[in-house]
């Protein structure tokens, strides 16, 4: 019974992490050959999420591109601005619910000279 009761936590706590509104830094990166085993351009609209949303997510195992949280969709807002953009990648070096979007993501937001944005909102449904 123990056992179960920590298997069931485990799974409430990671989805936690992804399900709901998140407050986080953005940056952007180049995209090409993500974790989730696609290829992307910087004119596509997608993100690397954190390593610690991407690693717990619920199913997630050690093969990242089977991770179930690959090609999600999330709403990402700031100062007005919102772009829907599909997690195709994981950011190792992102803390937290951090993000990092595509150029052309990240561009709909705020100019890219901006470099990092503060306070982004997101959410997964």
């Amino acid at each position: 019974m123990l056992i179960r009761s920590i298997v069931i936590t485990l799974f409430a706590s990671a989805a936690t992490l992804v399900k709901g509104q998140y407050t986080a830094d953005a940056t952007f990166y180049t995209p090409g050959l993500g974790a989730c085993g696609a290829y992307s351009s910087a004119s596509d609209y997608i993100v690397a999420v954190a390593a610690p949303t991407f690693d717990t997510y619920p199913g997630a195992g050690p093969d990242a591109s089977q991770n179930p949280i690959c090609f999600k969709h999330i709403n990402v807002n700031y100062q007005g601005r919102t772009v829907d953009v599909t997690i195709v990648d994981r950011c190792a070096d992102c803390p937290g619910a951090n993000l990092d979007l595509s150029p052309a993501a990240f561009d709909v937001l705020a100019d890219p000279s901006v470099g990092r944005l503060y306070g982004v909102q997101w959410n997964y449904d």
